[in-house]
This record gives C-alpha cells, structure tokens and sequence, in this order.
C-alpha cells in the first residue's frame, strides 16, 4: 500500500509540475484514441447539400461568393442560400475540396485537429485560474465529453470548432499579453470567429467583462478597436441573408413566445441531465410543452431554480469566505455559461429544440464553475483518492464518445439510432424513407415518410412520401404529395422534377397543372426537365402549337434531347422512360 501511495504521489507531483507542452501530447493522444472511430466516415445529410452537391465549395475561386450567402447551392446562377451565415466555414470546406476532393476523412482530421487544439488553448486559459493539475483535468473532460462528440463527427458542426477555436484563442491572447497593440490579434481572433457563427458574439461579450473587471485600462481602447471588425461582420451578414425568412423548420419554430416560454423549464433541465448522465445521445431534439402542466413545465422548473439556487449560495459563500480569490472567478465562469445557455433558449426561435451542439460554449463555463470548488476540495482529498476519482470521471466519458462515432457510420444507422432516444425528430424518420427508397423497401419508407409528416409537414418528408407512392403504383397520392411539398416553395430541385414527370403522364388537363409549370419556370428557369415535360404536357393536353412552339423556345435555353424535339415538331409518338416513375410510359 505504501507502494501505491509512492507511486501516486509521484504520478500528481508530476502532474501538477505539468507543462503546458506536455499537457498538449496528452491531450492529442487522448483526443485522437477517442474520436479515431469517427475519421472515417462518410458523407452525410448536410455534407451533400453544404459539399458534394454544392459546386460552388468545389473550388476555392469562388471565396467572394462565401461572404454573400448562405452555406447551401441554390443553383445554376444563383447565389448560396440558407438562413445561417458561415463564410469561414464555407470557405474551410473549399479549401478542404480542393485540395483533396471529395474524401471525407480530411474534412473528418482537420475538424478533430482544431477541436483538439481548442482543448489545449482551453488547458492553457484555465492555469491562469487553477493549477495545471486541475486545468488539465478540466480540460481532459471538455475534450471527451459525449455531449462534444457531435462537434467531432458531424462536418455541418465545423462551424462549432472554429467559432470556438478562435474564440477561446481570443480569450487567450487577453489575459497572456497586457499590451494595447495585442488587443488588435484579439479583435482579428473574435471577428474569425464571428465569421465561423453568430454565437461569437458570446466571446466579445466574455472578453469585454474580463477587461471591465479586471483591466480597464484596455477596454476602451479596446472597443474602439472592436468597432470596425463588428460593422464590416454586421454588414456582410445583413447583405447576405436579410432577404431569408426562417420556414419553420422545426416544431418550437411554430409556437408562439407563450409556448417557447413554457418549454424553456425542460430545455434547462435537458441540458443539465445530459451533462451528468451523456449517455443516450441524438442528433437533435425537438419535443415542445406549450401549454403549462405539472410534470412538463412546473416540476423542470423547480429542478431548475434549485440548482440556480446552489450556484447563488456557492456565490455568496465564496464571497464571504475568500473575496476576490475565487468570488471573481467563479462569477466569470458562471456568466460564460449563463451567456451560452441564454443564446440558446427559444427566445428567437431556432431549428430545434435542443442540440448536444449548444452545450459547447456553456460547458466551458460550467467546468470553470466546477474547477473553482474543486481548487478548494482537492487539497482535503487524499492524492490516490483524486487520481481515481478522475479517472473514473474521464474513462466512462472517453468509451461514450468512442462508441458515438460508429453511429455515424451510415445515415440510416445514425437515424434509426436517435429516433430511439429524440421521438420527434422529424428529419431522421424522413432520412430512414429515403434509405428504405433505396432499399427497394417502398411500404415501410412510406410509412415513415408518413411518420414525418404527422410530426412536421415538410418539403422533403413529402418528396420521399411521393417517391415511396410512385413506386407503389399509387400515382394519385404521389401527385397529392409532391403538390404539397411544392406548396413550401423551397429549393428542391427533384421535387420539381417528379412531380412535372408525373403530371405529363398521370395528370389532369387542369388550369393548377398549367400553372406549376409556369410558376416552376420562375425557380428553375434553365432545367431541361421542366421544359421537356412542359412541352410533353401541353402535347398531351392542349393545341399540338403550344408544344411546338415550348420545345422550340426551350433549345435556345436548354439542351433538348433530339428524339423528343423531333418527335413534338414532327407529331410523332414518343416512348420514353421518365425520370421519377416505375416504369416506361408512351406519350402521344
């Protein structure tokens, strides 16, 4: 036993008398044996839309394009699109694209290589605070967290890593220098990180409160420095999407400020729960509790203010016993986390109603909260106690994250996973359609195609549910289903397509399906699809003129198959296999 308690000594003497080099091949080596699963997976959901199918990323040439629109193509001669701005993210992925290509697995090392250095510049802040043991431990759980897994394996959460990378950098560089002419490297780090995502602002807002409470001396001119970089970021924003609106995306985007107020109690408490106990995780959730009751909003809502209540009394005892020790401290760190938290409340409505995802930045600031009252407790822990203690904190942590990463594998398997742990989530049961589609499995991708729409109507759960209907001979229903994903007037090309595809064959001579093909032209004006089957439908159903002249008018915008232009042209009969359709169709 004496043995033991040598060699533990030795271990935490070591430790303690870490340096900050040493600490960063620790927290390399155990970031990369965490999150190793993860590099190589594929592509998936939003990697299409923001990578493989965006032409634009595809090349680095188009940078100026980046900073004037969102993060998904909108299309031949149309700008990004989207309601997020995220041009330094964008602009990551095409250097990223040209470089390598289409492979994943860089875009899957450089995400965990800049998590990993936001871990040890994290170490680092920290021992400005606590002593390096504490600060690394600290830091070794921000690094292996399960709820951070996500900002690992999912590409679309790049923009997490580099908002945070640069804005802890930022932190960073305030409290290690003390000069005027630093502040300029700082403003550059919070204006990258701006630029990475809006929740940037919550390190402007951090790093002016550290400057307010302890060096005043800089803040003003520091300010004055800031101002420029903030204009230009607000100015490009507002350039970029002021003309995007929201579509209610998700189900909290829907309610009233009532409803989001009543959901706020379970939001907190989700958030808590998962910090203490990560171990069913998801993608995203989306339950909602707009109306007052005793278990959804009143029993959260005690939970809640008990714990608020510790943190007050934790406050007020510091305060009373240590004064400017540990009071300031633990103030700061209790703001960064209530600033990160508040951003994500529903009080401006966002995609959804939870993401392990919007924990990062405040997780932070609640391990800054802990390691303050750790820095006290610690030194009546006896040395074996505390090392056991961490480890077994850090290796349950480290395993959960590990085994997320095989989850992401596939969509279907990342999919059929979360709708065990979010039952509302929406998108998933669409996401485990369009696999079934592919399957062949058209029944069950119907039915939860069917699944998604109950929970939320969408463009896209009814595209999968018309394409599921079509296969299945129900072309009535597939018809009903596409006009009611055009009905949300978004950019989904195939949508569009099909849809037209069908009306040639299977549809009514009506003045609705005249006019969808007008309104069509106005969204896609140079796709070759809508314009042939225009003129197949006008074939079909008006003056052989009309068709005639459509399909003449569409060779000087599009490039028309010649067996189709001839065969309108020449009135002959055409058999042709339709794009979006089970089976080959005569058009006369």
């Amino acid at each position: 036993m004496k043995h033991v308690d040598k060699v533990t000594k030795i271990i935490l003497s070591k430790i303690n008398n870490i340096s900050s080099l040493q600490a960063s091949i620790v927290i390399t080596a155990i970031g990369f044996a965490t999150f190793f699963s993860g590099l190589l997976n594929p592509f998936m959901n939003d990697d299409n839309g923001q990578i493989v199918n965006n032409v634009l990323v595809h090349s680095i040439k188009n940078i100026r394009l980046f900073f004037e629109g969102g993060t998904f193509y909108g299309g031949i001669g149309n700008p990004l699109t989207g309601i997020y701005y995220r041009p330094l993210m964008t602009t990551t992925f095409s250097l990223l694209y040209s470089l390598f290509g289409p492979h994943p697995f860089y875009f899957h090392l450089l995400q965990l290589i800049i998590y990993i250095a936001s871990a040890i510049i994290f170490f680092m802040f920290l021992k400005f605070f606590f002593k390096p043991a504490l600060a690394l431990f600290l830091a070794l759980v921000f690094l292996v967290h399960p709820l951070n897994s996500q900002i690992v394996y999912a590409i679309p959460s790049m923009q997490d890593v580099l908002f945070f990378f640069f804005g802890i950098l930022a932190l960073y560089l305030l409290l290690r220098f003390s000069s005027i002419k630093s502040l300029l490297l700082v403003a550059l780090c919070l204006f990258l990180s701006l630029l990475s995502k809006e929740t940037g602002v919550a390190f402007i807002a951090l790093t002016l409160l550290y400057l307010f409470w302890y060096d005043r001396r800089r803040l003003l001119p520091f300010i004055g420095i800031l101002a420029l970089p903030v204009i230009i970021y607000l100015d490009l924003k507002f350039n970029a999407t002021s003309n995007t609106k929201s579509s209610g995306i998700a189900q909290i985007d829907n309610l009233s400020l009532f409803g989001r107020m009543m959901t706020i109690p379970t939001i907190l408490l989700f958030y808590l729960y998962k910090f203490i106990f990560p171990l069913k995780l998801a993608t995203g959730y989306y339950w909602t509790y707009p109306k007052f009751s005793m278990i959804n909003v009143l029993l959260p809502l005690i939970i809640d203010l008990a714990v608020l209540g510790l943190i007050i009394w934790a406050a007020i005892w510091l305060y009373r016993k240590y004064r400017d020790e540990y009071f300031w401290i633990f103030s700061f760190f209790a703001i960064w986390a209530l600033i990160g938290i508040a951003l994500h409340l529903q009080i401006i409505p966002l995609d959804m109603t939870a993401c392990d995802d919007w924990f990062y930045f405040p997780m932070a600031g609640v391990l800054g909260m802990i390691g303050v009252l750790l820095e006290i407790v610690i030194p009546r822990i006896k040395p074996k106690w505390w090392l056991l203690i961490s480890l077994v904190i850090l290796l349950p942590l480290a395993f959960r994250s590990a085994i997320r990463g095989h989850d992401y594998s596939s969509e279907y398997k990342l999919a059929m996973k979360d709708i065990t742990v979010s039952k509302e989530n929406y998108t998933d049961y669409y996401q485990i359609s369009c696999d079934l589609i592919e399957q062949g499995k058209y029944v069950q991708a119907e039915a939860y195609a069917s699944k998604s729409i109950a929970l939320l109507p969408t463009a896209y759960n009814y595209y999968y549910l018309g394409y599921a209907m079509t296969y299945l001979d129900n072309y009535g229903g597939a018809i009903k289903a596409y006009k009611q994903g055009v009905a949300f007037n978004i950019s989904l090309n195939a949508l569009y397509d099909n849809l037209a595809n069908l009306i040639v064959v299977y549809g009514d001579d009506n003045a609705s399906n005249n006019q969808f093909f007008l309104n069509t032209f106005k969204l896609y004006p140079k796709d070759s699809t809508i314009w042939v089957d225009y003129a197949l439908f006008q074939s079909e159903h008006n003056d052989p003129n009309d068709a005639k002249k459509t399909i003449s008018a569409a060779t000087l915008i599009v490039q028309v198959p010649a067996p189709i232009y001839n065969s309108i042209i020449n009135d002959h009969h055409l058999t042709i296999k339709m794009t979006g359709l089970s089976k080959a169709v005569t058009i006369n």
